[in-house]
């Protein structure tokens, strides 16, 4: 286990440097959909949750306030990237979950979809390393992600 500071810096200096990158990239991704990116990380967070999510549920995981997250879900719905539905547990509770539409724009690697260049530069990078050393990279994001959510408890 490493705590050397020069280390450290370094690898902060890349990670301000690809998040930055990201960001842009995101920024261009959310204008090709025709949305703002702060409403495609959203799309991305409910994707990502896999099921089916109440407002309360969506706010949570975007740490948005709730009266924003219900913008960035009627901005959704509008686009035709969220469906808003009754639960089925539950018929008084409003559940959301991403369109067939937007299901297919994000991360199903066709033609129309703005991450395929991103997926395959990966690929062309990932073949560099060996599984090994991938598994240590998903390591290393899976801490910081947890340290992060200990930030904001």
């Amino acid at each position: 286990m490493s705590s050397d500071p020069e280390l450290t810096r370094g690898l902060l200096d890349r990670i301000q440097r690809f998040i930055g990158s990201a960001v842009l990239t995101n920024e261009r991704i959310a204008r090709s959909l025709g949305i703002n990116v702060v409403d495609l990380q959203a799309l991305g967070m409910i994707a990502r949750a896999g099921d089916r999510l109440t407002t309360g549920e969506v706010s949570q995981l975007t740490e948005l306030p709730t009266s924003t997250t219900t913008r960035v879900l009627d901005r959704l719905e509008r686009n035709g990237l969220i469906v808003r539905d009754a639960d089925p547990a539950d018929r008084r509770r409003v559940v959301v979950r991403i369109s067939d539409h937007a299901a297919h724009l994000l991360g199903r690697g066709g033609d129309d979809d703005p991450y395929a260049p991103i997926l395959e530069r990966m690929g062309r990078v990932n073949a560099l390393f060996t599984p090994e050393e991938l598994e240590t990279v998903v390591r290393y994001f899976d801490a910081m992600e947890a340290e992060a959510a200990g930030d904001s408890a």
